[in-house]
């Protein structure tokens, strides 16, 4: 996608992540237990990455300007760890609020005639599920089972339980997934065979 957006594409984007997250600073919210967005700050959308072209969801947060200054400051892999993290607590909070989140959203922007709405985010998630494992795997060979369940999980916005039953039927002998055990005894899984799928 390219670096320009008009702004009908910017406001869509900023209503979507207000919708998933709350029209709120995610590192006031998190740090500062401070709900601070609009009409008193100016919110930013904020690249995780800082690709000003990954427009992807997991990739987007509402920032303050004051944080958005201190992210700048951040190599690229620290503020994506960072706000990979806040993501993480601040979906958990709205789900015990039973505020929307970005598994909700999924689940109603699937068209209706495909399913129930378990049935429907589950097309979503689960090949955002399997794009992101093959990634991982691909890029580094290994990850231990509890990382790869937590780190794909993100990306798919999916529970961690749903991300581990994925895993389960894709280490089984006919998938392209395997478990094996490290010299420190943790579970890692790879590609069955050290072949790339």
């Amino acid at each position: 996608m390219p670096h320009y957006q008009t702004k009908s594409q910017r406001q869509y984007r900023y209503e979507r992540i207000a919708k998933a997250e709350g029209e709120q600073c995610i590192l006031c919210y998190i740090e500062k237990g401070i709900r601070k967005g609009p009409p008193k700050a100016k919110l930013i959308i904020e690249h995780s990455d800082n690709n000003k072209e990954n427009w992807s969801w997991d990739n987007l947060h509402l920032a303050c300007y004051s944080h958005n200054k201190i992210l700048e400051k951040l190599n690229v892999q620290e503020k994506i760890k960072l706000l990979s993290s806040y993501s993480d607590q601040l979906e958990r909070d709205r789900e015990r609020e039973n505020l929307p989140t970005w598994k909700t959203i999924a689940k109603e922007e699937i068209p209706y005639e495909y399913g129930p709405p378990e049935m429907r985010a589950h097309k979503v998630f689960l090949k955002r599920w399997l794009a992101r494992v093959h990634q991982i795997l691909s890029e580094e060979g290994s990850e231990k089972k509890k990382e790869l369940i937590a780190r794909s999980a993100h990306y798919a916005k999916c529970s961690k339980q749903t991300s581990s039953n994925y895993l389960e039927v894709y280490t089984s002998i006919d998938s392209p997934f395997m478990e094996t055990n490290d010299g420190e005894g943790n579970v890692i899984i790879t590609f069955r065979n050290q072949r790339k799928a």
